[in-house]
């Protein structure tokens, strides 16, 4: 598998890495493992994603799953 830079985007990098190197051991993550991070925070959380969930995420995405997110909210009447 050959090895891959580190993504760093608004502030979350994005690194992909041996599944066997991921250090939760509650799913199987197979030969790659996604990792995302915030880039500000070295002590804040990570999330591990399987390739597939991966794969879903940014088809989510494309598809515009998330769109709604987006949305600002509305301002409080005064």
């Amino acid at each position: 598998m050959s090895e891959q830079e580190p993504i760093l985007s608004d502030g979350v990098i994005i690194e992909f890495i041996d599944g066997k190197d991921v250090p939760v051991s509650h799913k199987d993550f197979g030969e790659r493992a996604v990792v995302m991070r915030d880039a500000k925070n070295d002590e804040g959380p990570i999330l591990y994603f399987t390739e597939a969930e991966w794969e879903a995420f940014i088809a989510g995405v494309k598809d515009g799953e998330f769109d709604d997110l987006l949305d600002e909210e509305p301002a409080p009447e005064a």
